[in-house]
């Protein structure tokens, strides 16, 4: 019954409060509900309002409340600005054992995981709420009036300014994730992440916290090239070559990973494979495909050392080195490509580089007061082309139409979103054009 759980029953959980008197946050926070917040109507976190003592003292804010700790992110709401205020994360499972949630300015937010905190059986509660449907109106509709006010070049300052400002909220939150990770890890997770694309980046993500970096570097020293790094990566995922028939599987990979195998069983317990998601994905996008094209560049990187350095590297340069984004960007896309082995793709490639590597490359030179190195990386960052469009830049784009009359790059872009999380999906015109139009 547990799967088919949904927010809408965690909802009526929630706000008839059917917790036991004696609650604890994951991160081992006493915890009291003086007032459970009122159900938001609007867009934004799903009671606001709310009255909570947390280790005995009083705080006031937002409650969100989801299936697990990371549909946060499923969501967006780590890029959403909106949700800053809220201060407890109510989730029914906390898979990832997460102690806390990370909000779009980097704070950190006390999770309380239902499951083991109702007043009753779950059977109980759910013959009650399961089919009990939840208040969820939302606003549907905008029109964008910015464009009216603005010029072409105010506009683009505009968007270049809110592009550089979602560029440091990704670093805050990556430097908040450093408290219980570090910089190999925490790109390990984005890399992988980024591989399963919307269908099977929740099982990736649980890939790299069960088959750690750390762990994979001990397992490491039981591999002779990217083929037994591959076998370790599949057998965590619980998935196996048996099952499909990709032109690269031989006979002489189905040797060696048969032996990987054998030394793993007693070291790893793998996933279900009944986390993957394979319906209609392509086999390009198919997460054993994914595995085979990532494999090299992971083995190559402890090869070198580890993660970090392969990476940083990129942008240790002279000072008299000219900035030529492009240049640096394929400088990391050589390193995931490897001759006479199938490469993710330079799109896939592009998004990890701009996404993942930069602001945590960002980070790592800023903890180490590399300031230089900080610089170098925000010129690329501001000088390299966008990426392919979404749903969000294409509606943003529609929304601009002919005052786009400037090139779009990375930042301008990413600028969009911004705007996109900051006003326009929440139906905020008026406050957009309050706080970004000079007076």
């Amino acid at each position: 019954m547990e799967k088919y759980i949904a927010e809408n029953f965690l909802y009526h959980i929630w706000d008839e409060q059917h917790l036991k008197r004696t609650l604890y946050t994951i991160d081992g926070k006493s915890l009291k509900i003086l007032f459970q917040g009122k159900w938001n109507t609007d867009a934004g976190p799903d009671f606001i309002n709310s009255i909570l003592l947390l280790n005995n003292e009083k705080v006031q804010g937002d409650v969100e409340i989801h299936r697990t700790e990371y549909d946060w992110k499923a969501h967006i709401h780590h890029e959403d600005a909106r949700y800053n205020n809220v201060i407890l994360h109510v989730v029914f499972e906390n898979e990832h054992n997460k102690e806390f949630t990370i909000t779009e300015n980097g704070s950190k937010i006390p999770i309380l995981e239902l499951r083991n905190n109702l007043d009753q059986q779950l059977e109980k509660l759910w013959k009650r709420f399961g089919s009990k449907p939840f208040d969820t109106s939302q606003k549907e509709t905008i029109e964008c009036q910015l464009c009216e006010i603005v010029t072409k070049e105010e506009l683009e300052n505009i968007l270049k300014e809110k592009g550089l400002q979602r560029f440091y909220k990704k670093c805050k939150r990556f430097s908040a994730e450093l408290v219980n990770s570090d910089f190999n890890q925490i790109l390990f997770e984005g890399i992988l992440e980024a591989l399963g694309y919307t269908k099977n980046k929740v099982p990736f993500y649980k890939l790299a916290k069960l088959l750690s970096y750390k762990r994979l570097q001990t397992i490491i020293k039981e591999c002779k090239n990217e083929n037994d790094l591959f076998s370790i990566l599949l057998y965590a995922s619980g998935l196996t070559l048996e099952d499909y028939h990709f032109e690269w599987i031989d006979k002489s990979l189905k040797v060696s990973n048969k032996k990987i195998l054998l030394k793993l069983s007693s070291l790893l317990h793998p996933l279900e494979k009944s986390s993957w998601n394979f319906f209609r994905s392509r086999p390009q996008n198919h997460p054993v495909n994914r595995m085979w094209q990532i494999s090299p560049f992971l083995f190559n990187t402890m090869q070198r050392g580890n993660l970090i350095n392969t990476i940083i590297s990129i942008f240790s340069i002279p000072d008299t080195r000219e900035v030529k984004a492009k240049d640096i960007e394929k400088e990391f896309i050589t390193l995931l490509e490897t001759p006479a082995h199938p490469s993710i793709g330079k799109s896939r490639s592009r998004d990890i580089f701009a996404n993942i590597v930069l602001p945590v490359s960002y980070v790592y030179a800023q903890t180490l007061n590399y300031y230089d190195m900080q610089n170098f990386i925000l010129k690329v960052y501001s000088n390299l082309s966008k990426l392919s469009d979404n749903h969000i830049t294409n509606y943003m784009k529609s929304l601009f139409r002919d005052n786009l009359s400037f090139p779009i790059t990375l930042d301008i872009q990413q600028g969009m979103i911004q705007l996109y999380y900051l006003f326009c999906c929440h139906h905020e015109c008026e406050n957009c054009i309050t706080n970004l139009v000079k007076k």
